[in-house]
């Protein structure tokens, strides 16, 4: 039997609404000291495939959260 180690984050869905919680709750872990985005592996479904693909994509919770409507996707995304 083959077994891997690391950390995963796992998203969910939720509309816009969804998405607007997700990053929020990241910014709020990124400032109280929990970095979510140095996860192994990142993925999410419906609304939480938007926010994983922010998340991975160079940009930091605060900042995804300010600027998710407007943002670009970044070369090298992983979204997985």
């Amino acid at each position: 039997m083959h077994t891997t180690s690391g950390r995963a984050l796992v998203l969910g869905g939720g509309g816009s609404t969804g998405n607007a919680w997700l990053v929020g709750v990241a910014a709020g872990l990124a400032e109280a000291g929990t970095d979510v985005t140095t996860a192994d592996l990142t993925i999410g479904t419906s609304a939480g495939s938007t926010a994983a693909a922010h998340l991975v994509g160079a940009l930091r919770p605060s900042g995804t959260r300010r600027s998710s409507a407007s943002s670009r996707h970044r070369n090298g995304l992983r979204v997985g």
